[in-house]
């Protein structure tokens, strides 16, 4: 929508002057219970009040996106692409909130991702100063945001995602502070209603350990990496109340990981009049909080997108029960504003490899269509319309990445979302921006190898192994580069453009060719030494030969642990249970050794973390990409080629060594699907209940049992 469809004649407006949360009053008349909505816009989030009542429990809204133009020479990697933007509107139902005669709205905006300048990473990402447009429709007249609306530059001193908030309550203005609003231009947008859920206190946690006081604070451990907000208490006014968050307890010059004592701090000056102080406008990635010795912690408010959990797994192997636990827990905490981010303290972006690698297990895990549905938008918006370059964030603000790890969200993301909901209709409106990203690759490559990408930024290949990144960049975006390709014939054929086919597959030809010709060793029988996984890569994308394979096998079956970054992990695991070596694949997930998810536990890990020996963030679900092989692959509940959403469905478990009980289920577009099975001996006695009249069959061994209702099977194994 434009401005007029959106907003009628309403007038966008801010506070002249003020930097961080502005506050506006609008008076009207009303007539109480009367039919009333209200199309409201702040940038970058808003509170919404009417005559003293919050309306709705909504947090940091409207979602996050790539709102209008900007000049984005100046970041730490400059960009010139061409993008698209849209901007969130939320729509409220207020006829309860009204009463007879004068009402006020009164609206808080805070800064969000929009006005963001206080980042010491990217260079300048900021959109500009608060701003706000609404329109109320009702009964007995329309209200709109314009020039009659007061504003006030509030009583923030600072008000930043990165940096925390500082509220000062002894500078509350009265109403005889505020001024006319300034009307300003709208932005250059598209205006779209809101779909992804908005954040909300999902928990509340008022269980912790206070684990010293010295130096004027106390120390208190939640017992859980979390995100949220910490609510503080102090009753008397003119105090300065701190609160500082961490993942990890550091030494006296560093407060935890990424973490320093004059960062990431939420400030107060109290008032004695209200007793209890939280952040507004943010979130904090933390388990450890230090508050001041004048001031004391009375509970965490646990915040994230609002993705109900749709999941269930269970088994007698604890390092499997936990990984599914812990990554279900990393995801949520790192999904808010609509936007699935690497990390929920440092960073908190959007970035495209790390949401491409957990699309799949988020959205089997998940009530999360609606919010992927919403990402699906900032991939393509962060698509060059020119070049057909995907950014590395999405929305864009910054980042490192590669061109097919991260870039390569624009295939991925919408392929697993069709297979899971079953919606064509996303591959029919991506299957054109696939073949731009294509062309861009072709642009990028050299002999047929995707050799580099945007000048002056960065060409990663694959991300963090446990030792210095040794695997080629071109070799694995090389080999991604064919995986999707293979992709998009698939899709080509669902939404029948068969024709083509045959250019693709010459294509993949082509680079499949060059990449032998650059990495294969005959006498190695692997592909760059199989360094980092490189081997597994080539093998994934359809390169590689039996050769190859047993080379792989061999090599992992005598290291007994990962040597992979966070693409090669899902990519090797995934391999070797789809082609036989279910065993393996179990063992290294599994594993005790120092790289592996047990080390994580051990170590008292409650999130995942970035790098597998832990020296940096301890909250990143990018590793946990595999966790949806419990379901695809242990449990065996997978589709039957041609089939999305789950409308048919195969049941085809691995039994393993090490794992004699497994049980768990997973909500479809069409229906729970459960699946459990007990070993017992040489015997396996598996159950069953994906619904009555779905097509469901039972595979194993060579033998097919069709399935109806609740089942029991038993087998040998």
């Amino acid at each position: 929508m434009n401005q007029t469809e959106m907003f009628a004649n309403a007038k966008w407006i801010e506070c002249e002057g003020a930097e961080y949360a502005p506050v506006f009053l609008k008076k009207f008349n009303a007539v109480k219970g009367e039919k009333a909505e209200i199309a409201i816009c702040g940038l970058g989030w808003f509170d919404l009040h009417i005559n003293g009542a919050r309306v709705g429990d909504d947090l940091l809204v409207p979602s996050a996106s790539n709102y209008s133009e900007r000049d984005m020479s100046g970041w730490s990697y400059p960009l010139f692409d061409k993008m698209g933007f849209r901007t969130y509107v939320m729509k409220y139902d207020i006829g309860s909130y009204l009463r007879d005669g004068e009402n006020v709205a009164e609206i808080m905006l805070g800064t969000g991702y929009y006005h963001q300048n206080q980042r010491d990473a990217e260079g300048n990402v900021d959109y500009g100063t608060p701003k706000l447009c609404f329109y109320i429709a009702k009964g007995s007249g329309d209200v709109i945001s314009d020039r009659g609306t007061l504003s006030h530059k509030g009583y923030f001193r600072r008000c930043n995602l990165y940096t925390g908030e500082f509220q000062d309550f002894s500078a509350v203005p009265e109403e005889k502070d505020f001024s006319p609003a300034h009307e300003i231009e709208a932005p250059d947008t598209d205006f779209e209603y809101q779909i992804a859920p908005p954040d909300r206190v999902i928990e509340t946690i008022r269980t912790f350990k206070l684990l010293k006081e010295e130096n004027g604070r106390k120390l208190y451990d939640i017992g859980v990496n979390t995100v949220g907000r910490a609510a503080v208490k102090c009753v008397k006014g003119g105090e300065h109340v701190t609160v500082a968050y961490a993942e990890e307890i550091g030494g006296s010059e560093r407060f935890g990981i990424h973490f320093s004592d004059d960062r990431y701090i939420d400030e107060y000056i109290t008032d004695g009049i209200r007793t209890e102080y939280k952040t507004r406008f943010g979130w904090q990635g933390f388990r450890y909080v230090w508050v001041s010795d004048n001031a004391e912690l009375v509970r965490v408010d646990v915040i994230h997108s609002d993705c109900r959990v749709t999941s269930e797994f269970d088994s007698d192997s604890e390092i499997l029960n936990w990984l599914y636990k812990t990554f279900i827990h990393t995801q949520l905490c790192n999904m808010h504003s609509g936007v699935p981010s690497d990390c929920p303290h440092r960073e908190r972006l959007g970035y495209t490899g790390d949401g491409q690698l957990c699309a799949q297990s988020a959205m089997l895990m998940l009530d999360s269509r609606d919010f992927y549905r919403k990402w699906l938008c900032d991939i393509a918006d962060c698509q060059c319309r020119e070049s057909g370059h995907v950014q590395h964030t999405a929305p864009a603000m910054g980042g490192g990445g590669g061109p097919c790890g991260w870039g390569g969200a624009i295939v991925e993301v919408p392929y697993r979302y069709y297979k899971i909901f079953g919606d064509k209709s996303v591959l029919e409106e991506f299957y054109p921006r696939m073949q731009k990203f294509f062309d861009y690759l072709d642009s990028r490559s050299e002999n047929c190898l995707v050799c580099r990408e945007e000048e002056g930024g960065w060409c990663l290949g694959d991300w963090l192994p446990p030792t210095p990144i040794q695997v080629p960049e071109t070799l694995v975006n090389s080999c991604l580069y064919i995986k999707f390709l293979r992709t998009a014939c698939e899709i080509a054929r669902v939404i029948g453009r068969e024709s083509d086919i045959p250019a693709m597959e010459e294509k993949i030809a082509a680079v499949s060719k060059a990449v032998d010709a650059a990495y294969y060793s005959f006498q190695q029988r692997a592909y760059c030494g199989d360094i980092n996984g490189a081997s597994a890569l080539a093998l994934d994308a359809g390169l590689g030969n039996e050769r190859v394979r047993s080379k792989v096998i061999e090599k992992y079956r005598a290291l007994g642990e990962y040597d992979t970054g966070i693409i090669a992990t899902e990519a090797l695991t995934r391999y070797l249970f789809e082609t036989g070596e279910a065993q393996l694949a179990f063992d290294l997930l599994t594993n005790d050794n120092d790289v592996s998810f047990s080390y994580m536990k051990k170590s008292g890990a409650t999130t995942l973390w970035e790098n597998w020996n832990g020296a940096s963030s301890r909250n990143h679900p990018m590793f946990g990409a595999v966790t949806a092989l419990l379901f695809t692959k242990l449990l065996g509940i997978s589709q039957p080629s041609g089939s999305a959403g789950f409308e048919k469905v195969i049941i085809s478990p691995c039994f393993v060594e090490g794992l004699d009980r497994a049980s768990g289920s997973i909500e479809t577009v069409n229906g729970r699907i459960s699946v459990s099975f007990v070993k017992s001996g040489p015997n396996a006695e598996v159950e069953i209940d994906a619904g009555e009249g779905r097509y469901t069959e039972f595979v194993y061994k060579g033998k097919t049992i069709p399935v109806n209702g609740k089942t029991v099977i038993k087998v040998e194994v």
